[in-house]
């Protein structure tokens, strides 16, 4: 089994997409989510879910606020994605929030 610790950056928009999808042979263990506002004026809120391709979809958080130039970090402890589940991200606005994300995947 190969493990690869790696992270991307997102940008969020009010279209509800997997942002990470576990492919067929992986499982992913989410390490950190960080959302930060990068709007000059205006607070956004943000929605996260974990979509189970053979299990119950949970969300790690439900339309949270985010102040301007402010940050949020979701995780509290690790989220594992087993294969074919998947991180969706959704925001109030475009424009408006970025996703840093921090995973180890194992194959």
């Amino acid at each position: 089994m190969a493990d690869t610790l790696t992270g991307k950056g997102y940008a969020i928009t009010t279209t509800n997409a997997s942002v990470l999808e576990a492919g067929g042979s992986e499982t992913i263990t989410l390490i950190g989510i960080t959302i930060a506002n990068i709007h000059a004026t205006d607070a956004a809120w943000v929605t996260a879910d974990v979509v189970r391709s053979g299990g119950t979809n949970s969300e790690l958080c439900h339309q949270i606020s985010i102040p301007v130039n402010d940050s949020l970090d979701i995780l509290q402890g690790k989220v594992v994605l087993n294969s074919s589940d998947a991180l969706w991200l959704d925001a109030e606005a475009d424009n408006k929030l970025e996703a840093s994300l921090s995973y180890l995947v194992q194959t």
